[in-house]
């Protein structure tokens, strides 16, 4: 082999070799790619083992407020405290209720002739709280048993934060030796913080902070400037309460 021909084998190698090594980074990079897909799917799915937030999350939803009434035998008269109950979930209703109020009226209960007298008093009743006319929905509900005592049921639809049921175990409370959390686990206590939220669009959002007290600020810009004490002279009242 002359010499003029050793640059051609030469580029020729090269050429091969550069395919190879490109070939071969791509293919890693596919791999790679690939592969952290799976691991981050895996990782969600493991995460839900060990974070209770995930099992059981916080929802917020429109659900009914019912307000039962109970209701005899006799006459469709409502007493003083059924009136107040009655005013008090219409200013619940005024306050956070949506869409219309509905009075259900048990049907095929002992009580059922009484139910709906005494659905039309409350209806009256509404009426004085302030609701329109035009608010007030009346639809009935079946009852099984003839011998029950079905009570009146108010309705409206409200905001509320929401946790899906409890006490389910898909596993079957056997043991898991990967110390994960069983799968009820955090679920009443998510259900007991959805209860205790009185506002349930904190959840979503906080509130905007309340503006600060101007005169405030400026005094105690002012004694800053001037080398004096910027503490309030308020006295507070000790108390030996706390030991």
């Amino acid at each position: 082999m002359t010499s003029a021909e050793w640059p051609t084998a030469t580029t020729d190698t090269r050429r091969r070799f550069a395919r190879f090594l490109v070939g071969g980074v791509a293919l890693a990079a596919l791999t790679a790619l690939s592969a952290g897909c799976s691991t981050t799917s895996t990782t969600e799915a493991a995460a839900r083992d060990y974070d209770h937030r995930l099992r059981h999350p916080i929802l917020i939803s429109e659900e009914p407020e019912n307000l039962n009434l109970p209701v005899g035998m006799n006459g469709p008269a409502l007493s003083r405290e059924i009136e107040i109950a009655v005013r008090d979930y219409v200013d619940e209703y005024r306050a956070d209720g949506t869409g219309d109020i509905t009075i259900q009226v048990p049907t095929g209960s002992a009580n059922e002739v009484a139910a709906a007298s005494t659905g039309r008093a409350v209806h009256y009743a509404l009426v004085r709280s302030g609701v329109p006319r035009g608010h007030i929905r009346v639809a009935p509900y079946g009852v099984d048993d003839r011998s029950r005592i079905a009570p009146l049921r108010l309705s409206y639809l409200r905001v509320k934060a929401v946790v899906p049921s409890c006490g389910i175990w898909p596993d079957g409370g056997e043991a898991d030796y990967r110390n994960a959390q069983y799968h009820d686990f955090g679920c009443v206590q998510a259900k007991n913080l959805a209860a205790m939220v009185a506002n349930p669009a904190d959840l979503i959002r906080p509130q905007p902070t309340s503006p600060a007290h101007g005169a405030r600020r400026a005094k105690v810009i002012a004694d800053y400037g001037q080398g004096n004490e910027t503490k309030s002279n308020i006295m507070l009242i000790e108390s030996g309460l706390g030991g």
